[in-house]
């Protein structure tokens, strides 16, 4: 099978079969303030991930004014698109509902032609060894850059179109898989999150508990009120799915609310703490990397807020990089126990996750350990119900930090202990489920890239790899 390969690059393919690269308008073809609330999304580095494009909450947007005057910027499923500065190691392919949305300044794509099959070319890209490729041939001194003369540069092995298609199959299988599982764990952090939203934020079960009592509503929560006076009715009608709050969970809560100085109305019976009193709060550090004794053949888990960026689930499993015990020696808060929440405490600030795993942290992080009322399944959905105010009492001139002096001030209200269990009960079974999820994804990934190079160069028979990924996903 691998003497039917050609080696080859994305310029000569593009020369000899068609297709082209384009690199992103900037200068003063598209300004910032042509960017809209509404329309496609723009896609950049920031938006390229390692074979996915994935949006975030300062994606821009463009609206028809401008995917009018440039159509030539409009992506095609299929296209694929690099990082033009930054992560130049970074690619993706289009998918099918992505078609249409727009090439930023920061992007660069290739139009391959029907003569190759662009999922196998895609997954050529996200091989540890064409990666390595494009950090060491980009060019820059302070940040790695790419043009259209590095892409059409870019080493290729060709094998016939058939098992082009037959390789992209297999491999899609394994990514299919892995997109089910994301797409899973996003529908249980939505549950986790408007689960406390309903408890926690709107209080829906107090304003039900006060209805159903005849106790007067604060001025200040009437709107709740009158949602929940709706949203009844029509649960009575038969007019919506959504069903009231069971009779037990409902007389875990008061049917009452008191007004407080610090958080305005409150549910009779909760409190009012800081970060201070309710968690052990940790911060970290960084042994010297210039010491091997710290790092070399070291086992124990130790995170940077980069183990978290595109991290969507919200658990930490694993590590990229390990220290050893002379190492762990060196940070002072030590090894941090499984469930321990952590929260980026700059560049950024808000990434989220409970650590699966013992784990020691940098100094970008903020660690909350939880020892009293409060589980570490409602601190993370706490956490990330208040993030806004969190980010905005950050400091720093180079980059935005949330000191532990200032988070350790930060003021919370603390239910009664029975409704914390209630509520954990529920999001512990949730978590536990994303867990495993993404435990499994985490090894289908690894086979996938176990696999990749080898089907790509001919050393794995079709056969054998469709056996090893049939066994895997069934």
């Amino acid at each position: 099978m691998g003497d039917k390969r050609v080696s080859t690059t994305i310029g000569e393919i593009l020369d000899n079969d068609g297709g082209e690269i384009k690199t992103g308008p900037f200068g003063t073809k598209l300004k910032a303030s042509e960017y809209s609330s509404d329309g496609v999304p723009v896609i950049s580095v920031g938006e390229v991930q390692l074979g996915r494009i994935v949006l975030h909450e300062k994606t821009p947007k463009v609206g028809p004014d401008v995917t009018n005057r440039m159509p030539e910027y409009l992506l095609r499923e299929g296209d694929i698109v690099f990082g033009r500065k930054g992560a130049v190691e970074r690619s993706a392919r289009v998918a099918q509902h992505q078609n249409g949305w727009f090439l930023g300044s920061d992007g660069i794509r290739v139009r391959l032609p029907s003569s190759c099959d662009s999922r196998f070319i895609a997954y050529q890209f996200l091989t540890n060894y064409h990666r390595q490729w494009m950090i060491q041939h980009a060019a820059g001194t302070t940040m790695a850059s790419l043009n259209e003369g590095i892409v059409r540069r870019i080493p290729i092995m060709l094998a016939p179109l058939s098992e082009q298609r037959s390789i992209a199959q297999i491999l899609g299988t394994l990514d299919a898989k892995i997109e089910l599982n994301r797409q899973i764990n996003e529908t249980l952090e939505q549950m986790a999150q408007a689960l406390f939203k309903s408890w926690f934020v709107d209080f829906d079960p107090v304003i039900d508990n006060a209805l159903d009592a005849g106790n007067s509503i604060p001025e200040e929560l009437e709107a709740r009120a009158e949602r929940r006076r709706h949203l009844r009715d029509a649960v009575a009608q038969g007019d919506t799915p959504v069903p009231g709050v069971p009779d037990d969970i409902s007389s875990l809560f008061p049917s009452e609310f008191e007004l407080t100085d610090e958080m305005g109305w409150i549910p009779k019976g909760w409190s009012i703490s800081t970060t201070h009193d309710e968690f052990d709060i940790k911060g970290g550090s960084t042994p010297s990397t210039k010491n091997p004794d710290f790092w070399e053949d070291g086992g124990i888990h130790w995170t940077s807020p980069k183990d978290l960026s595109g991290n969507n689930d919200k658990v930490l499993l694993d590590t990229e990089r390990k220290i050893t015990h002379q190492g762990l020696d060196k940070i002072t808060s030590g090894l941090l126990p499984v469930n321990t929440v952590l929260m980026s405490s700059r560049a950024p600030v808000g990434y989220l996750a409970l650590a699966r795993i013992p784990v020691a942290i940098n100094q970008g992080y903020i660690a909350l350990i939880c020892e009293k009322t409060i589980t570490p399944e409602y601190t993370i959905q706490w956490l990330s119900s208040v993030m806004d105010e969190i980010k905005s009492i950050a400091g720093g001139t180079t980059f935005s930090e949330v000191s532990k002096k200032t988070f350790r001030s930060i003021k919370l209200v603390v239910p009664e202990e029975k409704v914390v269990a209630e509520y954990t009960k529920y999001v512990a079974e949730y978590y536990q489920r994303i867990t495993q999820a993404a435990k499994e994804s985490d090894s289908l990934s690894a086979m996938r890239d176990y696999l990749l190079p080898r089907l790509i160069s001919g050393e794995l028979q079709i056969p054998d790899a469709e056996q090893q990924i049939a066994a895997a996903v069934s």
